[in-house]
């Protein structure tokens, strides 16, 4: 499984509907689960966190996808 490619497709619905992005912020597991299918508990908690990072508390998602994939997979972290 493609880690990255996941997140960025998560991202990318995320972003595009309101609803889903609500149903991640009270169930990101289960949300992710939906979205991926089946997936391993390790990367499902890469791909949970990362988004949570990427979205932040405010649901909003910007500049962040960058460093927070780029963190997972050991590139510089942009702060």
């Amino acid at each position: 499984m493609d880690i990255k490619a996941e997140i960025e497709k998560i991202i990318s619905k995320l972003t595009k509907d309101s609803n889903l992005k609500d149903k991640f912020m009270k169930d990101p597991a289960g949300t992710v689960k939906d979205i991926v299918g089946d997936i391993d508990k390790d990367s499902l908690e890469k791909i949970v966190d990362t988004v949570k990072l990427t979205i932040g508390k405010d649901g909003g998602i910007g500049d962040k996808l960058k460093g927070a994939i780029g963190g997972l997979f050991g590139g510089k972290k942009d702060d």
